[in-house]
């Protein structure tokens, strides 16, 4: 159940780079949950309280400079663990 204070978002990360973005986003224990919603396309989605909007925006960006990652829309009946 997905609370209104809650955003989700959906991101395409290379295959390789899924392990290193869940590791990061779990670092910031907390802040946001990540699971892969397809593997084969490199779908993830990112949850998170309304309130860390600004603070993950930022490790998102800080991430992007690093890793391909983009924002992905139109995804929301994707199945997800």
């Amino acid at each position: 159940m997905i609370e209104e204070d809650e955003i989700t978002r959906y991101f395409r990360v290379e295959r390789r780079e899924l392990v290193y973005l869940k590791f990061i986003v779990e670092a910031y224990e907390g802040l946001a949950t990540l699971s892969t919603a397809d593997r084969e396309q490199g779908i993830v989605v990112i949850s998170y309280p309304r309130h860390f909007a600004e603070d993950l925006d930022a490790l998102l960006n800080a991430l992007g400079t690093e890793i391909a990652l983009q924002e992905v829309t139109g995804m929301e009946n994707l199945p997800h663990a």
